[in-house]
């Protein structure tokens, strides 16, 4: 028999079904979860555990188990090419379409993941803003004079009162600790999405996406530059970019 025999085509012809079925699954799952997720990003507070709960799941639904079905689906695929009497070469071009699908679902979902994300964090500062009040004063515990307090530092500071000379400790909002990693980090990943998907395959990329990430939360988490400016040089110094 040969590859163009109507056995053997007969089984491409399956196989293709398969993975469109597939594909058209993982669009319906994620169908599914809008109007859902819709209410719960609405009713967010002031953390994202629930979101990224809610995002294991689906990446387990989705690009786990389809994963899975194709892999499973794939060995008998090849069974039935060989009693077909197809060719090797056109077996292993077929099954390349399993590797490609199954790629496409791992990187649409990881669109989805950055989205999904990001959509939580600004909600969830929304929510920060409407709670902090950057007019309020804060005074003295000596001599009550007004302090100079920035409300959105992320680290207990000491300041100094300018009328007594007492250093008082400001204790920041736990919301707005709470900022740094529920609401900037999502958005940094947001911001340097696009290099972080090109360093899949280019070690370059993977540079300029922690310059991006890294930069985003130095400018936003000013009192905490020090420590993500050192870590930043630490990853663009590693050795495996030398390789």
């Amino acid at each position: 028999m040969s590859d163009s025999s109507p056995e053997v085509q007969a089984q491409v012809t399956r196989w293709n079904e398969f993975l469109k079925k597939v594909e058209a699954r993982y669009f319906e799952v994620l169908k599914q979860t809008e109007a859902p997720l819709d209410n719960v990003i609405a009713n967010l507070q002031y953390d994202n555990i629930v979101i990224h709960n809610i995002s294991q799941g689906l990446k387990n639904q989705t690009v786990t188990q389809l994963s899975e079905k194709i892999d499973g689906a794939a060995t008998k695929f090849e069974t039935e090419m060989r009693r077909a009497g197809a060719s090797s070469g056109l077996t292993s071009q077929e099954r390349g379409k399993s590797h490609m699908l199954k790629n496409w679902m791992e990187i649409e979902y990881l669109k989805f993941e950055n989205k999904l994300a990001a959509r939580a964090a600004k909600k969830i500062l929304e929510n920060v803003n409407a709670h902090i009040d950057e007019t309020k004063m804060h005074r003295c515990t000596q001599c009550g004079a007004d302090l100079n307090v920035n409300v959105f530092s992320f680290m207990a500071v000491n300041i100094k009162c300018e009328s007594c000379g007492s250093v008082n400790t400001y204790q920041p909002d736990d919301r707005v600790r709470a900022l740094e990693w529920y609401v900037i980090t999502p958005l940094a990943e947001e911001y340097a999405f696009d290099e972080k998907l090109k360093a899949r395959t280019d070690k370059s990329a993977m540079k300029e996406y922690y310059r991006k990430f890294y930069t985003y939360l130095m400018e936003n988490v000013p009192d905490k530059k020090q420590y993500y400016e050192r870590d930043m040089n630490e990853r663009l110094t590693n050795p495996m970019f030398s390789m």
